[in-house]
């Protein structure tokens, strides 16, 4: 009799507490999301160490969308087409994805010139393939200031990452924070030999934009070596001999996910240049997994870096880290990104009230403010060539002042045994909020550094 007792007892509590959680907790929702699917898809190299993090981690936000009930009901589909860094390859790949599969938004790796053909196949499309394409990380000004230029044909298109005039405020101060706190007197540029550094080396004359070695020089630094070099598998023996004879004081690599800095920093740490100081602008070097990568000859070198563990630039940055180290995904900056466009499409499909009006869905891509791991995504809606429709991160009108809040370039230097050290962060004005982060005296000669690495002091 106890037992039956206890057991309607337990029922009765049970049904209660059910019944006290559908009160209190009205907005939880445990419905599959059904419906036609939204289709999402990344054009880009299946095998490239810089690419197939951007599908790994835009894959798991798209399972993390659909555990939470899809976007607005429905499911979304993630679709990866193998571009094999190939430029018709990826022209058909992302034909398939745009004609075959009606993927409404679809994402293109990095690499200008694949972007621009993609872009422009996307434009054929377009009318009677209506969509949405988004560039994942690549920086020549082509590919945005063509939508002013051709407008409307390209109104569809958006840029997550920023121009290559978007630039200039982070450098200028990275270059007067090299002459202050560390002594550079002189410096030798190698920049990877793709279209994306073409400005930057050529100047920006619609813009009024020096050259960044006559940059280099307006902060009082000597240029002494300037030299474009192939993204992969270059000798780079004979030039780090050239640069020594030179006697730069910091080689500053313009490098991004494609350049093999790997190589790089294995044959620096053997040559006649292995105390001058190196500072790469982006890649694997931004990860800490570039320290395993060299065998640990990236000791003393510097890098921008985005493999934030422990480091909170936003309430999203720790759990995003965390949860991407769990699925082995190193985070350089254009995976953060790519993750946040997946939430950014969400955004806007919210807003425009699903995908069927292509109007309503450019427009709510202007117009909505997500907040991501690194700071706020928000597209540049002033049509300044080539600003427009890249994302937020300076003034269109001068390029030397930041928008706070949108971006912080964090500065580290790996040291001994892999450990990363912060040294600054890029934008004047965001140094009062990003405090923590600046420490200009916690840096190393690359000849101090092997000391302490040997057992010295």
């Amino acid at each position: 009799m106890m037992k039956k007792g206890v057991s309607v007892g337990g029922v009765i509590v049970s049904v209660v507490v059910i019944a006290v959680m559908a009160i209190l907790l009205p907005s939880v929702s445990f419905s599959q999301p059904k419906g036609e699917p939204i289709v999402i898809g990344y054009v880009g190299q299946v095998a490239s160490p810089g690419t197939k993090p951007c599908m790994d981690i835009q894959k798991m936000a798209v399972d993390e969308i659909n555990a939470a009930g899809g976007i607005l009901g429905r499911p979304v589909k993630y679709i990866v087409q193998d571009g094999k860094g190939d430029t018709s390859l990826s022209v058909e790949a992302a034909r398939k994805l745009i004609i075959e599969d009606k993927a409404s938004f679809v994402s293109v790796e990095g690499r200008s010139e694949i972007s621009l053909a993609v872009q422009e196949n996307s434009g054929n499309l377009f009318k009677e393939y209506p969509h949405i394409l988004v560039f994942n990380g690549p920086m020549g000004s082509e590919l945005t200031a063509r939508i002013i230029d051709e407008a409307p044909k390209y109104d569809f298109c958006f840029r997550d990452w920023d121009p290559e005039p978007a630039h200039y405020a982070q450098t200028k101060y990275i270059m007067e924070t090299w002459k202050k706190t560390m002594g550079v007197k002189k410096i030798a540029f190698l920049w990877e030999d793709l279209s994306w550094t073409n400005e930057w080396r050529k100047g920006v004359d619609y813009m009024k934009l020096p050259t960044w070695e006559k940059l280099a020089k307006e902060v009082g630094l000597e240029v002494v070596y300037s030299k474009g070099v192939k993204p992969r598998g270059t000798l780079y023996y004979p030039i780090l001999q050239e640069i020594a004879q030179k006697k730069a004081d910091m080689i500053w690599f313009i490098s991004s996910w494609f350049t093999d800095t790997d190589a790089f920093a294995k044959q620096w740490a053997d040559s006649a240049a292995k105390d001058i100081y190196v500072s790469f602008y982006g890649g694997v070097a931004q990860t800490r997994r570039f320290w395993s990568m060299t065998g640990g000859k990236a000791l003393g070198t510097m890098s921008s870096f985005t493999d934030l563990d422990g480091m909170a630039v936003t309430s999203k940055t720790i759990p995003l880290m965390e949860k991407a180290a769990k699925m082995n995904i190193p985070m350089q900056i254009h995976v953060h990104i790519a993750y946040a466009d997946i939430y950014h499409f969400k955004a806007a499909i919210e807003a425009a009230g699903g995908t069927d009006n292509i109007k309503k869905l450019i427009k709510s891509m202007e117009d909505v403010t997500t907040e991501y791991s690194l700071g706020k995504m928000k597209y540049e809606t002033k049509k300044v060539k080539p600003f427009y429709h890249s994302r937020m991160r300076v003034d269109p009108n001068n390029p030397y002042k930041s928008y706070p809040g949108y971006y912080y370039q964090l500065l580290v230097q790996f040291q001994e045994n892999g450990k990363i050290v912060f040294l600054n962060e890029s934008c004047p004005e965001n140094e009062k909020a990003m405090k923590r982060f600046i420490n200009p005296k916690g840096f190393k000669s690359p000849a101090q550094l092997r000391k302490i690495q040997a057992g010295g002091k």
